[in-house]
This record gives structure tokens, sequence and C-alpha cells, in this order.
């Protein structure tokens, strides 16, 4: 689980909260200059990167587990692929309910 607390993102886990912290050091103040994105708000535009950044990180690391199970024909266990998977989509639906909130710009 995931807790935003005035723009600072911690995570439960103390791995996944190194990896989060070590990945918000890795943005630089010159992120406009490297990827552009509407304006989704006061609140998600600094954190918008650092989302895009570790959804296409995650896309690159879940391909190369695939590619080794193939390789070495060592399958995923399932309950730890059922696992990552239903995460995966809890992911998804936080991403298309942000998309679903009233416009205050309207």
């Amino acid at each position: 689980m995931t807790m935003l607390i005035h723009n600072h993102i911690e995570c439960d886990g103390a791995l996944s909260d190194l990896i989060l912290q070590a990945a918000r050091q890795a943005i630089p103040g010159y992120v406009d200059r490297l990827i552009t994105l509407p304006d989704s708000g006061r609140l998600n535009q600094p954190i918008l990167p650092l989302l895009v950044g570790l959804i296409d990180a995650t896309q690159q690391v879940a391909q190369a587990v695939a590619d080794n199970a193939w390789d070495e024909s060592i399958p995923l266990d399932r309950e730890l692929m059922s696992d990552l998977a239903r995460q995966s989509r809890a992911i998804a639906t936080a991403i298309e309910t942000a998309s679903t909130c009233p416009d205050a710009r309207a």
C-alpha cells in the first residue's frame, strides 16, 4: 500500500519504499525537458513523471521476467503471478479512476 502525505509518497514495505525514494531522487529538476504531460492539477503535476517512469520501468522488468522464464523454461510461481497480476489490475483501476472525477476547470 502506498500513502500520499502532502505530496510525499511512502510505501508500507521497506524494499518498496527504498525503490520509491530512489526513483523520486532520480527525477531531475529539469524533468519537463524530458517528458511533456498534460496539466493534471497542482497536486498531480509533480508526481506524474514519477508514475510514468515507474510504470515504464516496471513494464520493462516484467518483460525481462517473462523472457527469463521462457529462456530457462522455469515458469513463474502461480501464486506470485496471481498477486502481481492483481496488483497490476489495481494500478490500472486507480489510474482510470483518476480520469473520472468531476473537472473543476469546466
